[in-house]
């Protein structure tokens, strides 16, 4: 009997996905400077798996759902910030999938109307809980207070073991388009999750992660704790990059508001300042000494377009 209900569960997770862009297109980029080193680049277009449901949100997400409605939970709770791209995916799925949500909000000096992430989420029906900024380092008691026995945690940013799958279904399809495993793969790096799914399952490709958050150092050690072939972290095949945070999170620089509308204007890829655009500013100037010749980029594009 459990595992009719463990195939029911999957079947209304196919179901679903049959109205998601997957696989996700991987789309190769041309530059003079790529051809100069003899490189083949790609991005892997994440951002077209669906228009709210998007990027890195869908693979980190779907293991949990399913894992929820496994344990028979129809109302998830998680955290988020005023432009957190986790919390307007979540409330999408909940929307589409049947669950009720709740989100516990940095910042309590804000309201539904304070973001678009937020118009978007109360829009979909997620009960918006706003705290202070020094209340929300202490999750676990925020989740004493407003927690109730029914609701599903999905942890900031969705990343947790489960994630590492979602995450591992991106790297198969990328091995599968290609036809070959990629020499390196960058990507943002947020919460944590996509860095450690990749590490993951990846041992073979050097991973890039570009962290959009400042003074962030602290997540190394969570990813690392999140990564479950410990082999892998063995071989330190991977590295984050600290440095092009361009002030914070969801912060910019007039550098990079340049970038992006140059990058925009040359691949035609829509982007954001606050995760892929950053990577792939990153990016070009790795290609300055770091990106080896004769190498096949991979680059994450994780959606956060509204």
């Amino acid at each position: 009997m459990g595992g009719l209900k463990l195939d029911l569960l999957h079947k209304d997770m196919l179901d679903f996905e049959k109205i998601l862009n997957l696989p996700s297109p991987l789309e190769p980029i041309s530059d003079y400077r790529f051809e100069q080193k003899g490189l083949k680049v790609f991005v892997k277009r994440d951002d077209l798996i669906h228009p709210q449901i998007s990027g890195n949100k869908w693979r980190k997400l779907k293991f949990n759902l399913l894992e929820a409605k496994k344990l028979g939970y129809t109302k998830l709770i998680t955290f988020g910030g005023a432009h957190s791209n986790h919390l307007y995916a979540l409330a999408a799925a909940g929307k589409y999938l049947g669950f009720e949500t709740t989100g516990i909000i940095r910042g309590d000096e804000l309201n539904a109307d304070s973001s678009l992430t937020l118009q978007y989420a109360h829009e979909c029906g997620m009960r918006l809980v706003f705290v202070s900024r020094e209340a929300y380092r202490d999750k676990e008691e925020l989740l004493n207070i407003y927690r109730t026995s029914d609701q599903y945690i999905v942890p900031e940013g969705g990343s947790n073991a489960l994630a590492l799958a979602g995450v591992g279904e991106m790297y198969q399809e990328i091995v599968a388009q290609l036809g070959y495993i990629p020499d390196y793969i960058i990507c943002p790096v947020g919460s944590g999750g996509t860095i450690a799914g990749l590490i993951n399952v990846a041992p073979k490709t050097h991973i890039v992660g570009v962290c959009v958050l400042k003074n962030a150092q602290y997540l190394e050690t969570e990813i690392l704790g999140l990564v479950e072939n410990k082999e892998n972290i063995e071989l330190r095949n991977f590295e984050i990059l600290w440095d092009f945070h361009h002030g914070g999170y969801a912060k910019n620089t007039p550098e990079l508001l340049m970038f992006i509308e140059q990058f925009e204007e040359m691949h035609h890829i829509k982007t954001e300042y606050v995760y892929s655009g950053k990577m792939f500013f990153a990016f070009y100037e790795l290609l300055k000494n770091k990106i080896k010749n004769n190498s096949t980029v991979v680059l994450i594009h994780t959606g956060g377009l509204r």
